[in-house]
C-alpha cells in the first residue's frame, strides 16, 4: 500500500464502539475512499476532525494495522466482519482473495456459532444462504459431534428451523435430546421451544413409537412446519454425452418414477469449495470413488477431486469428521468370526461410504486379502491417503453393508449385530465386466439393492425381504428425434442415491400424483 508522510499536524479521531483512534487525517483520506469522500466538500462535517463508526472492534483494528503497515493478523473470529468493514470503507478489492482463501481453508464446525453471528444474507465474502445449505446437507454428521453439544441455544434454534436433509424427524428429536442432556440443569428451560422445531406430522411410525410415552411430546404434535424434510433422498442417473463435455441427468424416486432434468455442460471454472449455494449439489457415485458437482440453475457440472491432494474427503474430515466422537467406533474382519482388526493393518484398497451421521470404511487388506470394515471411520489417514484404484462395489441400506468383490462374491454385513451372510448372485452376473457394474440402494426406508449393468442398462434388483433377485428394469437410450432406434448403454456413467435440494431443481416436466 502506498504511503504518505505521516508527520502531520492535523489528527482525525475515529471512535469505533469502545475504542478511540488518532490517525493522520491526510493519510487516512489518501488511502480510504470512504474518508476521502466524507471529508471532501464544503459541508460542516468535512471540516470536523472526529468520526464515529460501528464496526467489529477486532476487525477494524486489523484494518487500521493493514492500512498503516501492509500487515494484518486474521482470525476466524472476525474474518467475515473484517471483509464487511473493508467493503463498507471501499478498500476491499485487494482483500477478497486472502480473506476468501483463509475462510475456506480454516473453517470447521466449531466456528459455526461465530460465523452465524457475523454472516448476513447480503454478506459478500460468504452469505447466509451458503452457510445454511452447508448445514442442511451435513446436519446428521454435524449433530453427531461433541462440538454440536456445545453450541449455544441460538445456534441450535437457527439450525433446527432449516429444511435439513434427514431420513427421519426422530433424528432431529434425538439431536435436541442429546443437547439438553449435555447440561440438563441449565438447558431444560429451552426444551419446550426446541421441540416445537420438530416437524411432528412427518415423524415416521418407528420414530413415534420410541417417544410415544412422553406426554409432553404428544401435546406438541400439532406444532408443524410445512415442508417434509425427510423426503429429499433420490436416485440419480448420469449419462455421458459428447465425450464427457456434456451429461444428461434424470432423477428417480423410491419407486423409480423418473423426472428428466436435462443436459449439463462441463465448466472447468466452477469453484470446488465445500460451501456452495442452494442451486448446487455434490453427488458421489460408484461407491464413493467418483464425484460430480452440479449447478442446477446454470446447467453446468465439474468433477469433484476425490483422490489427489486437497480432496472432497479431506475437506469433509477437516470441517466435520475430525470433531466426531470415536468412542463408539469398532473395526473388524467381515466374516463369520468378526475378528477385531489389528492396529495399522495395511489396506490393498478401500471405500469411504457416507452413512447416516458419518462415514464407513470398507476395504481389503494388503497381505491376506481379507475384507474389513471400520464403523464409523474418523481417523484422518483414511481420508487423506484415499487410494486411486478400486475393484470393490458397496452400498449401505438401513444398518447393512452390501459388498460385491472382484471375484463376484456378494455378501451383506449387519453393522449392529455384526453378522455376515453370503448372497447368491443372479445367474450370469459373474460373466459380466466387473468395472461395468454399479451397486446402489437408498440409504433407508427401502427393501431393494440394485445391481446395474452399464453395458446393457439392465437392473438386477435384490429384494431383501423376499431374498430374491428380479430383473425388473432396464434403461434405454433412444433419441426421440431420430428415425434410428440405435442405443448405446456405455453412456450410462452413474446410478446412485443422494440428498438433493429438490425444491430448487426444475425438471423438464412436472408430475402431481392425484
Amino acid at each position: 500500500m502506498d504511503r504518505v508522510d505521516q508527520n502531520y499536524e492535523e489528527e482525525l479521531i475515529i471512535v469505533n464502539r469502545k475504542c478511540e483512534y488518532y490517525v493522520s487525517k491526510k493519510f487516512i483520506c489518501s488511502v480510504v475512499p470512504y474518508f476521502k469522500k466524507l471529508f471532501s466538500g464544503d459541508e460542516l462535517e468535512s471540516r470536523e476532525n472526529k468520526v464515529t463508526l460501528d464496526f467489529d472492534e477486532s476487525a477494524f483494528d486489523a484494518l487500521l494495522n493493514w492500512l498503516h503497515s501492509g500487515l494484518f493478523v486474521m482470525q476466524m473470529d472476525y474474518v467475515i466482519n473484517f471483509y464487511a468493514a473493508a467493503k463498507r470503507l471501499r478498500i476491499s478489492k485487494r482483500l477478497f482473495k486472502p480473506c476468501f482463501e483463509y475462510f475456506h481453508k480454516n473453517f470447521t464446525i466449531k466456528y459455526l456459532p461465530l460465523v452465524l453471528t457475523q454472516v448476513k444474507k447480503s454478506s459478500k465474502l460468504i452469505n447466509l444462504e451458503v452457510i445454511d445449505i452447508f448445514i442442511c446437507r451435513h446436519f446428521l454428521k454435524i449433530a453427531n459431534t461433541d462440538t454440536f453439544l456445545d453450541y449455544p441455544v441460538e445456534t441450535l434454534e437457527h439450525i433446527l428451523k432449516l429444511d435439513l436433509m434427514i431420513y427421519s424427524e426422530y433424528q432431529v428429536f434425538e439431536s435436541i435430546r442429546k443437547w439438553v442432556n449435555k447440561n440438563t440443569d441449565s438447558r431444560k428451560e429451552f426444551l419446550s421451544k426446541l421441540l416445537r422445531l420438530v416437524r411432528w406430522s412427518f415423524m415416521d411410525p418407528v420414530g413415534l413409537s420410541k417417544i410415544k410415552e412422553n406426554e409432553f411430546i404428544k401435546a406438541l404434535k400439532k406444532f408443524d412446519s410445512g415442508f417434509n424434510r425427510t423426503q429429499q433422498n433420490f436416485f440419480v442417473s448420469i449419462q455421458e454425452l459428447d465425450h464427457y463435455s456434456k451429461i444428461r441427468i434424470n432423477i428417480f424416486d423410491k419407486d423409480l418414477f423418473c423426472l428428466p432434468i436435462g443436459d449439463f455442460t462441463l465448466d472447468d471454472t466452477m469453484p470446488l469449495e465445500l460451501f456452495h449455494g442452494e442451486h448446487i449439489s455434490d453427488i458421489l457415485f460408484d461407491s464413493g470413488k467418483l464425484g460430480i458437482r452440479i449447478d442446477w440453475n446454470q446447467k453446468t457440472f465439474i468433477g469433484l477431486n476425490i483422490d489427489n491432494g486437497e480432496t472432497y474427503y479431506t475437506k469433509m474430515h477437516q470441517s466435520i469428521v475430525n470433531f466426531q466422537d470415536d468412542r463408539r467406533e469398532y473395526s473388524c474382519y467381515l466374516d463369520d468370526q468378526a475378528t477385531e482388526l489389528p492396529d495399522d493393518t495395511p489396506a490393498n484398497e478401500y471405500l469411504l461410504l457416507e452413512y447416516n451421521d458419518g462415514f464407513v470404511c470398507i476395504g481389503e487388506t494388503l497381505d491376506d486379502k481379507r475384507f474389513f470394515g471400520i464403523f464409523p471411520v474418523t481417523d484422518p489417514n483414511w481420508f487423506i491417503d484415499y487410494p486411486d484404484h478400486y475393484t470393490l462395489h458397496a452400498t449401505i441400506l438401513n444398518n447393512t453393508v452390501y459388498l460385491l468383490t472382484a471375484n463376484f462374491l456378494f455378501f451383506q454385513w449387519n453393522m449392529e449385530t455384526r453378522s455376515y451372510n453370503e448372497i447368491e448372485l443372479v445367474k450370469g452376473v459373474d460373466k459380466l465386466a466387473h468395472n461395468k457394474l454399479i451397486l446402489t440402494s437408498l440409504p433407508t426406508e427401502d427393501d431393494k439393492v440394485i445391481l446395474v449393468d452399464k453395458s446393457t442398462g439392465k437392473f438386477h434388483v435384490y429384494c431383501i425381504h423376499e431374498k430374491k433377485w428380479f430383473e425388473k428394469y432396464q434403461i434405454f437410450n433412444v433419441n426421440p428425434d431420430s428415425k434410428d432406434s440405435y442405443f448405446d448403454f456405455d453412456k450410462l456413467v452413474a446410478f446412485t442415491s443422494t440428498f438433493l435440494p429438490i425444491k430448487n431443481i426444475k425438471p423438464l416436466f412436472r408430475r402431481n400424483f392425484l
